[in-house]
């Protein structure tokens, strides 16, 4: 019998609820406060607006143009940006130096995004892509045990990632960047979706749980691992190491429910 934890998950959230909205409004005024500072120190305005404010941000594209020239401007930006982050860092990239970096008029990038996040979140899209690709093949071709698959699968979209530095800068940011968190929710969600519907199927013997619930659990597993990993970039051997925990983990958790 599985053992149920959320009462304690429950009663400890109400200790903390009022601690934690008094620090939410200290952070909010701090927020605030450096706001003013960034806008008032040098009339450095254009900088906090080419970098995003904190809270409704779009996302979304400005054109989806169909010509050739077009299509190569925007390539050409995306492409400069993912050079902007073995230069300078994600960190410290705004519109202006993308737009340097591509030899394009800042009003081109304007014209295609809106803000810098935007840009981020079509390189992360090219991921998205590639990771789709890539768990489709690995589930399609999947013959053997669920134990020497998942390995397999895993691997690969570490390693997907671990060869495009532009495509783990992103995903980092997913992780630490308000701006786009709603794109990191959008990936695990579609990832655990890949799974969730793979066990609804009856595959891998997939028994006494909640098909959607275990698979996100897994995906989220997944995600802090991988970000410990790509942190370890200068060290194989440490990659290795977490990388085998990380199996080890999701191979405990979903031993429970995979025959």
């Amino acid at each position: 019998m599985k053992q149920n934890y959320f009462p304690f998950y429950k009663r400890l959230c109400m200790v903390n609820e009022t601690s934690e909205g008094q620090r939410s409004k200290t952070v909010t005024v701090s927020k605030r406060e450096k706001l003013n500072d960034n806008i008032c120190l040098d009339g450095m305005r254009r900088k906090v607006s080419e970098q995003g404010p904190s809270e409704a941000v779009s996302l979304e594209r400005r054109a989806r143009p169909q010509q050739k020239r077009s299509l190569a401007r925007i390539e050409s930006i995306l492409e400069a940006t993912e050079r902007l982050f073995d230069k300078v860092g994600p960190e410290a990239i705004t519109t202006s130096a993308v737009a340097a970096e591509a030899g394009v008029p800042v009003s081109s990038v304007y014209r295609y995004f809106p803000n810098i996040y935007a840009i981020y979140r079509a390189i992360f899209e090219r991921f998205k892509k590639e990771t789709d690709e890539i768990i489709q093949s690995e589930l399609d071709s999947i013959s053997t045990e669920w134990r020497q698959s998942l390995p397999i699968m895993i691997g690969a979209l570490g390693q997907l990632l671990r060869d495009n530095p532009s495509y783990s800068s992103v995903f980092r940011l997913t992780l630490t960047t308000h701006e786009l968190s709603s794109v990191r929710e959008d990936w695990n969600r579609r990832l655990a979706e890949h799974l969730a519907t793979r066990w609804h199927d009856g595959a891998d013997g997939f028994h006494d749980g909640d098909p959607d619930i275990v698979a996100r659990m897994a995906v989220e597993i997944f995600c802090a691992a991988e970000m410990l990993i790509v942190q370890q970039s200068g060290a194989p051997q440490k990659q290795e190491a977490l990388f085998n925990e990380a199996m080890i983990a999701l191979e405990r958790y979903l031993s429970k429910y995979l025959a």
